[in-house]
């Protein structure tokens, strides 16, 4: 699975990660991590709503393949 993380360069601040699943085991290790983040501080619901975008794109794109919407 590829994540970004880009740093803000004046403060400790970050931007949200950004998750591309490439594999069907990267959607399953998506799939745990999210059951992991259960404290929802700002850092893990960042890592949250960015673990469910890349999920929601790579159902998006495997019903694309299969021919399925």
């Amino acid at each position: 699975m590829k994540t970004t993380i880009k740093h803000g360069p004046d403060s400790c601040r970050s931007d949200p990660p950004s998750f591309t699943i490439e594999t069907a085991e990267d959607y399953e290790i998506a799939r745990k991590r999210i059951e992991a983040l259960s404290v929802q501080d700002g850092s893990s619901f960042r890592e949250l709503t960015a673990l469910k975008a890349a999920m929601r794109a790579w159902e998006r794109k495997r019903a694309r393949s299969s021919g399925t919407t």
